[in-house]
């Protein structure tokens, strides 16, 4: 009988443990993108040792968390607003915003189109081709923008098909929205998981472009995501009316506490970069060579593929969780189909032992190779 292993977003490997009847410690989640390397021992110290803060509420404005992000982007604090992981961010700017309509390049993550139905916004999705290799085409969307959509959302790098934008391009989009009054969302959560890491974020440009809003997440890169911390950057009227209508206390103490973590942040997003640059490329050239799978060249830490044979992503994810092995089944996807998987980029031996795997199960049935 067919069996659930992953949930829509991934990474439920409490659930995939019981169905497989494995210690959690036996089993290789690549369907989860999270930062191999762990969380960072001095963010570990940290939240160890502010453990007794918890017989206090957190401070309901977040003045240190917002200051300490405001030094780690370099954006004023007044234009930041700290959240319930990058998720909480997103319905409460769809909340305060209510556009009328907005625009989603997809495939993308499906919380963008929830949270837009949640508030009745008309949906339109901008399709990210294959044949273009799933990547912006920026020419199709300034004729889009040129059309008037009154809020673009994009997902930059974008999940699930590991596509970055450009700094030089996302500025073109945002400057033809400007002219527009067109409203440019910008989801960021893996900007620290590609090469050059925050040089490739638009933070910098919010002062200067009232349209333009970035959502970033903490708990990516640094590991941590069961801590739920995420935030907006955004020009301080839209922040200051999105903090008035934000739950109190939204963000837990220990995380708001995370934040004195980030002064020291420097030496591990520069190992987090040097893996990355390393890693990528390496499963990406060795699941290139199995035949029956094109994978995506990726940005991020994580991989789109393509299964070219009769065999689906239902029948790969479930033979693979037999072998201790979690991938994610891309196929719930708007655009995608049967046919696509996404796999974390993880630590050598991980990913060693997947691409071992998916040769052996490619060879496992006959396939009719496209």
């Amino acid at each position: 009988m067919s069996q659930k292993f992953v949930e829509e977003h991934g990474g439920n490997i409490h659930k995939a443990s019981k169905i497989l009847n494995m210690k959690i410690n036996d089993i290789i989640d690549f369907s989860a993108n999270i930062n191999p390397l762990g969380i960072p021992p001095a963010l570990k110290e940290t939240l160890i040792s502010s453990i007794d803060t918890l017989v206090y509420y957190p401070d309901p404005e977040y003045h240190r968390l917002r200051s300490q992000l405001s030094d780690y982007t370099g954006v004023p604090s007044g234009r930041i607003i700290p959240g319930n992981g990058s998720l909480e961010i997103i319905f409460l700017l769809l909340k305060v915003l209510k556009p009328k309509n907005i625009l989603i390049p997809a495939p993308s993550f499906s919380e963008y189109e929830k949270a837009a139905a949640d508030f009745g916004i008309n949906i339109r999705f901008f399709k990210l081709k294959e044949e273009e290799s799933f990547r912006l085409n920026i020419n199709r969307l300034r004729k889009e923008i040129s059309v008037g959509v009154e809020c673009i959302l994009i997902c930059n790098p974008n999940n699930p098909t590991s596509t970055l934008v450009s700094f030089e391009e996302m500025k073109l989009i945002i400057d033809l929205a400007s002219r527009y009054k067109t409203t440019i969302i910008i989801d960021e959560a893996f900007i620290e998981l590609t090469v050059g890491g925050a040089c490739n974020s638009m933070a910098n440009l919010v002062g200067k472009y009232d349209n333009l809003f970035i959502i970033r997440a903490f708990t990516k890169v640094f590991a941590v995501p069961g801590l739920r911390l995420g935030y907006g950057i955004g020009n301080e009227e839209l922040v200051a009316t999105m903090r008035s209508k934000q739950q109190p206390w939204s963000v837990n103490i220990l995380a708001a506490c995370a934040g004195n973590y980030l002064v020291d942040a420097e030496e591990y997003l520069q190992r987090t970069e040097a893996w990355l640059i390393e890693e990528k490329e390496w499963l990406y050239e060795s699941m290139k060579a199995i035949p029956g799978l094109k994978p995506f060249k990726p940005d991020t830490n994580f991989i789109l593929v393509k299964l070219c044979g009769t065999k689906n992503a239902t029948e790969l994810e479930e033979s693979m969780a037999q072998r201790g092995i979690l991938i994610r089944n891309a196929s719930n996807f708007r655009f995608l189909d049967e046919h696509f998987f996404r796999v974390a980029v993880r630590d050598r031996a991980s990913n060693r032992s997947l691409v071992e795997a998916l040769k052996e199960e490619m060879k496992s049935k006959r396939l009719v190779f496209q």
